[in-house]
């Protein structure tokens, strides 16, 4: 994996945390979000393995020479209907949580929709609050996780959770408490 000609491989560090975000627009694809992502320099070069290369390049992230670019800084997306969409593999250092370090050691998630109401106060960004299906994805989505990389329920975060965060992320219409 390079950015700008760096190693990453070295920098990643096993995932301990996960961070939960909104996208603060609508409902969009992951590919939506990753020519923005794109157009803010966040992209890493996916080399290897080959098969999650190809699979990647036919789910129509950019090609390159060596591998392909995938710029979205989350690991997953979760759209209103509750599909959950593979954005950076779980094995790249994520581009949604400066603070802490986390996008070295952490596990980024976004839900689309934009959850806080003065932003929003009239749901053009997006829909306003998750949707069930969505709340019943992301815990499934946690829990699989959670046992996979033995992250403790206390390591799940909201952004705005995140010390030294300056952000209200995922929104005051978003409850930690449907996680529970």
């Amino acid at each position: 994996m390079q950015e700008g000609g760096i190693d990453l491989d070295k920098k990643r560090l096993y995932p301990r945390y996960i961070v939960i975000h909104h996208t603060g627009s609508r409902d969009v694809p992951i590919l939506n979000i990753d020519r923005y992502h794109s157009s803010l320099g966040w992209g890493v070069i996916v080399t290897s393995p080959q098969p999650l290369v190809n699979d990647l390049i036919q789910k129509g992230f950019n090609k390159t020479r060596s591998g392909v670019m995938v710029s979205v800084g989350y690991h997953y997306l979760i759209r209103k209907n509750g599909k959950i969409e593979n954005g950076r593999p779980d094995f790249v250092i994520g581009a949604h949580c400066r603070s802490q370090g986390m996008n070295f050691d952490s596990i980024g998630i976004s839900l689309t929709g934009n959850f806080h109401p003065p932003d929003n106060p009239d749901g053009e960004k997006g829909h306003m609050e998750p949707s069930s299906e969505q709340i019943n994805s992301l815990i499934g989505l946690i829990e699989g996780l959670s046992a996979k990389y033995y992250i403790p329920r206390e390591n799940i975060l909201l952004h705005r959770e995140v010390r030294g965060a300056s952000t209200l992320c995922p929104g005051d219409n978003f409850k930690k408490y449907w996680l529970m």
